[in-house]
């Protein structure tokens, strides 16, 4: 099972704060990729918190974009 909670727990303020600024549709920078991969405990380990984004053009490459479970814990407000 997925720990979402401990993954953006374990983020650092200023990668949530990058996150905030892109948006829950916003791309992956391959610095965000592997902030979530330290995150989840090291090099590839975060590959399951992230998806491919729809394709839009067929001639350049599938952007990643953060699951909706992993959205909604990031983007959640707090109280």
């Amino acid at each position: 099972m997925a720990d979402v909670k401990g993954v953006v727990q374990r983020l650092a303020p200023r990668e949530i704060s990058e996150l905030h600024r892109i948006g829950p549709d916003g791309p992956l920078t391959p610095k965000l990729l592997h902030a979530i991969d330290r995150a989840a405990g090291g090099p590839g380990e975060g590959r399951g918190y992230s998806v491919y984004a729809r394709v839009i053009d067929r001639d350049r490459p599938r952007r990643f974009v953060l699951r909706t479970d992993v959205c909604a814990e990031l983007f959640a407000p707090r109280h």
